[in-house]
């Protein structure tokens, strides 16, 4: 019989795990073999490592698109044996570790390339992967940054949308997310972050830094909304399922993901999520936004985006998938390219 907190595990992230490389089939093996939450890591990372000897092989034999496609899955995989696995430090830094390495091995295969970059932030150096539509020289970019609990490989899905339409696309990993969260926690103002992201992007010279887009997922989504307010670098922002605020949402947490976002947010951690707000900050926000929310998502419902709406002065676009779960993972298919359409018009608009 299996632990409540595996029961939780797939209860509330089954479909944002089939939204992000796991397939079915893959899903319910995993699920038959893990009854125990201290086994959820090794279990997952062992089906990591499958498919990284998948991709060994396809490179050995001199298929580089499907060893690419296949180290960004076993990344993929490492990163959902992490996810919430944060009592066991030494499992969840090599996991993350190996992530990071399958990120490597892949970014020469994929195409477009992928280019594994470090942004300086406060002292460290917060790890990301950039790529450019080839063929253009000067492309608009689009940042993104993950969730309160997510990484950079659950972004990269988004990101062949974004790059298929002609832009570049940064996912980088900042405090509280991934390997950072050893050094450096979440901080409500996030959007010194995305400045730093920014000013890095800037410092390059292949991108267009007068057409950049921000955005994020989640709690990441309210840090695109708050750098497109306060950094006028910005031209454009997408939030999806965000919220005006989080405050209060830790003491109606799982236990477990108590213990999680102690892990990201610090041992303050309701403190900190309290202070997270779009108050201040919405206001000031003249610049076009997305919002992208689903209407079966009980942790940050619509009216979170209606909220922010009512007291942006810039231009608004909400779109609310009434089937759609938190971040849209059961109907991925309609709101990904959405989103990557949005961006193309909206960062090309006025430009030919």
């Amino acid at each position: 019989m299996r632990d409540s907190n595996v029961e939780m595990m797939y209860e509330r992230f089954t479909w944002r795990m089939l939204a992000n490389h796991v397939s079915p089939w893959e899903l319910e093996q995993i699920k038959s073999r893990i009854e125990r939450w201290d086994d959820w890591c090794a279990v997952w990372s062992e089906a990591a490592q499958a498919h990284v000897k998948i991709a060994d092989a396809a490179a050995a034999a001199g298929h580089s698109t499907t060893a690419g496609q296949a180290y960004v899955r076993a990344a993929s995989f490492y990163h959902w044996a992490t996810f919430y696995f944060v009592h066991d430090q030494r499992q969840f830094t090599s996991a993350l570790e190996l992530a990071a390495e399958c990120l490597r091995k892949a970014a020469p295969l994929v195409r477009p390339h992928l280019e594994v970059v470090s942004i300086p932030y406060a002292g460290v150096q917060l790890p990301g992967y950039l790529r450019r539509p080839d063929g253009v020289e000067q492309p608009p970019l689009v940042i993104m940054c993950p969730g309160g609990d997510s990484t950079k490989e659950e972004l990269y899905d988004l990101g062949e949308h974004v790059v298929a339409r002609g832009m570049a696309y940064l996912a980088f990993d900042g405090p509280g997310q991934g390997l950072v969260s050893t050094k450096l926690k979440m901080r409500p103002d996030y959007e010194v972050v995305l400045s730093a992201a920014i000013d890095y992007a800037q410092s390059r010279g292949d991108v267009d830094a007068k057409r950049i887009a921000v955005g994020g997922i989640s709690y990441g989504g309210l840090f695109a909304c708050r750098a497109a307010a306060f950094d006028d670098r910005v031209r454009a922002a997408v939030s999806v399922s965000a919220w005006y605020t989080p405050a209060g949402l830790y003491s109606h947490m799982h236990p477990l993901g108590q213990t999680a976002i102690r892990q990201y947010f610090g041992p303050d951690a309701p403190d900190v999520q309290n202070k997270i707000t779009m108050a201040g900050a919405a206001e000031r926000i003249r610049v076009p936004l997305l919002q992208v929310y689903g209407g079966r998502d009980k942790a940050s419902p619509p009216e979170q985006a209606y909220r922010v709406e009512r007291e942006v002065p810039g231009p608004v676009t909400t779109v609310v998938y009434e089937e759609g779960v938190h971040v849209c993972n059961n109907v991925q298919y309609k709101a990904r390219p959405m989103i990557a359409d949005w961006l193309s018009e909206t960062l090309t608009a006025g430009s030919k």
